[in-house]
């Protein structure tokens, strides 16, 4: 009898809650359910079902035409940047706000670099990610051609606006640019890439470094990794998978000795592989 008056109570609780009944009500629905404890094969007993159990949805996954134009100005990052905001101390002095600029600058870029499946679509992805480079002060070689493709001082450039069959890029040159992690999405899925330089590419990390590796490691031949100070000992670890790497430009290789550790274990993984040290070095 106490089981299943706690079965009642629990289901009582549940609908009382759940349909939000008033006091008069909650009374009048409790009355009805103590029948139930008369006879509990009754078919007024109603089966509790996991949804019941459920919370609310948030008004976030509503998918009602309302809440779908609601969700244009949320994204899931907002509570915990609201959060961060508000515990972060308050200060106006001019070097808080100027970070605060860059960093909003820096949000815009990394936006601004987002892959767009469109653009490779229209211009497939060799000549999308030539368009990216040479846009962002970058410039591009391809095969069927001898001479390198930048913009000028004006920013213009020429690249077919169209899809061209059969025109693979050969060369990237990143040099100097500002590029995120997230603007390596567009260097995705090119074929014959063996040439790629990023010196000076100060907000490539261990991880851009992985991505790169992931994307050329079949095809690339040199690699320029020259300023790059957010590469670490850990992000050459992956180098090891480019058998076909034969040259590799590095700033110092006895920065620390966990890196010069990596260099030598990397030579002796990649036989072939030449190291060349130093802004010094000539270029091939």
């Amino acid at each position: 009898m106490n089981s299943s008056l706690s079965i009642i109570l629990d289901r009582f609780t549940i609908s009382a809650c759940k349909n939000r009944h008033s006091a008069a009500s909650i009374i009048r629905l409790y009355s009805e359910r103590k029948s139930d404890l008369v006879n509990p094969n009754s078919s007024s007993t109603k089966e509790i079902s996991k949804k019941d159990y459920e919370w609310r949805k948030s008004w976030t996954e509503e998918t009602t035409h309302y809440f779908k134009t609601l969700r244009i100005f949320y994204t899931e990052r907002n509570n915990v940047e609201v959060a961060r905001w508000l515990q972060a101390p308050i200060s106006f002095s001019p070097s808080s706000i100027l970070n605060w600029l860059k960093n909003k600058e820096k949000q815009k870029d990394i936006i601004m670099q987002s892959y767009i499946p469109e653009r490779n679509r229209i211009l497939g992805n060799e000549l999308a990610a030539a368009h990216f480079v040479v846009y962002r002060g970058g410039a591009v070689k391809f095969h069927s051609q001898d001479n390198w493709i930048k913009a000028d001082e004006n920013g213009e450039y020429s690249l077919p606006e169209n899809y061209v069959r059969n025109d693979y890029l050969e060369a990237i040159d990143c040099s100097n640019m500002t590029l995120y992690y997230e603007g390596l999405q567009n260097l995705r899925n090119l074929q014959r890439v063996n040439w790629l330089s990023i010196n000076g590419c100060e907000n490539i990390d261990d991880w851009g470094l992985d991505h790169i590796v992931g994307s050329f490691y079949k095809t690339l031949f040199y690699l320029d990794l020259r300023n790059c100070p957010s590469i670490t000992e850990k992000g050459l670890t992956a180098l090891w998978k480019m058998e076909n790497l034969k040259i590799l430009y590095l700033d110092d290789i006895l920065r620390t000795n966990e890196y010069e550790m990596t260099i030598l274990m990397l030579q002796d993984h990649l036989p072939h592989l030449e190291i060349k040290v130093g802004d010094f070095a000539e270029d091939d």
